[in-house]
């Protein structure tokens, strides 16, 4: 019995490798707060005068971004992600704030926040060994949504989605740095363990990534977060068993929400319950027992120059 949790979090160390983005180098400071959507927070009408939302608005007095602030929590949880951290808890409000919508739809790219073991008192070391090892050079790169025809539908959900909702097939996108031993030995792994393909020409030069793999089937939806089990949000689901996804991703479950114009910040949901077993929609979600094992974002096109100069990864 004792051999279980030790093979689950195997798992689920192994699957991380793919949404880890963590220590940057210092990239050169602007000056001056962008304007519009990079700096305007979009969160629910009753978080308004929360005080941790109050706090974090505060966090933004000297950064130039919302993404440079998301910049500043990164750095802190790399020295403390413990479930007391206070950038931790942050980011749970932020999420819990964050607005629900209807349709995520094209491409996006993406960072890693954190990593960490569920409410674990020691969850954190899971980020600190990514910090130490893996770095700035994940190969990890965001996220395509596309529509879903019907029938895709049917097949992969096994009849079970019927898309009276706004319903999207989505994909990962990964990245390949020859010059860094750490993340091509990256994508080795995850060529072999997610059965990456080719991304077309057109894609790869576009947006710069090499390979794809990971389906998702994505629509708004409960969470499955014990957490808040009553909140709406976009849900990225790798559970149903025609996607093809092996352990861990066949246990996970991402949310995301809106947080600012065009800036989404995500949840990744394990299921640690149950896992002999054939997903089921239709069991609750309170026996799948989800954890939650970190943050991440998704951002669109224009965000991409922030993205760049505070996150350079070809390094």
């Amino acid at each position: 019995m004792t051999k279980i949790p030790r093979f689950r979090f195997f798992l689920v160390f192994v699957g991380l490798i793919f949404l880890c983005a963590c220590a940057q180098p210092v990239p050169k400071k602007t000056s001056g707060l962008l304007e519009g959507k990079f700096s305007e927070f979009k969160l629910e009408a009753e978080c308004k005068d929360d005080p941790l939302i109050s706090e974090i608005k505060k966090d933004m007095e000297d950064k130039t971004s919302i993404l440079d602030l998301m910049k500043f929590y990164l750095k802190e949880l790399e020295k403390d992600a413990s479930p007391d951290s206070r950038c931790l808890k942050k980011l749970e409000k932020l999420f819990a704030c964050g607005q629900a919508i209807k349709q995520v739809k094209g491409h996006f790219y993406g960072i890693t926040l954190v990593l960490k073991k569920g409410e674990h008192p020691y969850g954190g070391f899971l980020n600190q060994l990514w910090v130490t090892t893996v770095g700035g050079v994940s190969p990890w790169d965001g996220k395509i949504f596309d529509s879903v025809e019907p029938e895709q539908l049917r097949f992969y959900t096994e009849g079970f989605e019927k898309g009276n909702v706004s319903t999207f097939l989505g994909i990962n996108c990964f990245k390949k740095y020859e010059e860094s031993l750490l993340n091509v030995a990256g994508m080795t792994v995850l060529n072999f363990w997610m059965n990456l393909k080719d991304a077309p020409k057109e894609e790869k030069q576009k947006y710069g990534y090499n390979k794809k793999g990971g389906l998702f089937i994505a629509r708004k939806a409960k969470s499955v977060d014990p957490k808040n089990p009553d909140k709406e949000v976009f849900q990225l689901n790798y559970r149903w068993k025609k996607l093809e996804n092996l352990p861990p991703n066949k246990y996970l479950i991402d949310e995301i929400v809106l947080i600012a114009d065009g800036l989404y910040l995500g949840q990744l949901l394990y299921a640690t319950g149950h896992l002999l077993e054939d997903y089921d929609p239709e069991r609750s979600p309170h026996e799948y027992n989800y954890e939650n094992f970190g943050y991440f974002l998704l951002m669109d096109d224009e965000w991409y120059e922030e993205r760049e100069r505070l996150f350079p990864r070809n390094r």
